[in-house]
C-alpha cells in the first residue's frame, strides 16, 4: 500500500512539473508573438511634439475643471444632506396624519417583550 501512495505521489509531481512547464511555455511563446508583432507593425501615428504638448495642456485645463466642477458639486451635496427637508423629516412613531402608528407600537411592544424580566440585557440569559 506504501508503494502506491508513493507512486501515486511520483505521478502527481510529474502532472505538476509537466503543467507548469507548459504554461510558462505557452506564455514565452504569447511574448515572442507580441515583439515579433510590434517589430512588424510599429506605431505609425505617434504624434510630433507640439501637438502633443499643446492636447496635453489643454487636457491638464479640462481635468482642472471638472475636478473644481465636481467640488463644487460634492460641499452642495453635503450641505443639503445637513438640511432637514420638511417633506424628509422623519415622523419617528406618528403616522402621515399625525396619530400613533400601529406598525411601530406593535414593533415596540414586541422588543419590550423579548426582553423578559426587567434588569436583563440583550443577548444575555439570566441562570
Amino acid at each position: 500500500m506504501d508503494a502506491d501512495r508513493i507512486e501515486a505521489l511520483k505521478e502527481g509531481a510529474l502532472l505538476i512539473v509537466v503543467g507548469m512547464a507548459v504554461v510558462f511555455a505557452a506564455l514565452f511563446i504569447l511574448m515572442v508573438a507580441i515583439i515579433i508583432m510590434n517589430r512588424l507593425f510599429p506605431d505609425k501615428g505617434k504624434k510630433t511634439e507640439g501637438p502633443a504638448l499643446a492636447e496635453a495642456i489643454m487636457s491638464e485645463q479640462s481635468d482642472r475643471e471638472r475636478v473644481a466642477v465636481l467640488a463644487v458639486a460634492l460641499a452642495k451635496a453635503m450641505e443639503r444632506e445637513t438640511e432637514v427637508i420638511p417633506e424628509q423629516r422623519a415622523t419617528g412613531a406618528l403616522g402621515p396624519s399625525g396619530e400613533p402608528s400601529r406598525w411601530a407600537a406593535s414593533g415596540r411592544e414586541q422588543a419590550m417583550r423579548s426582553r423578559g424580566k426587567a434588569g436583563r440585557q440583550w443577548g444575555r440569559r439570566s441562570d
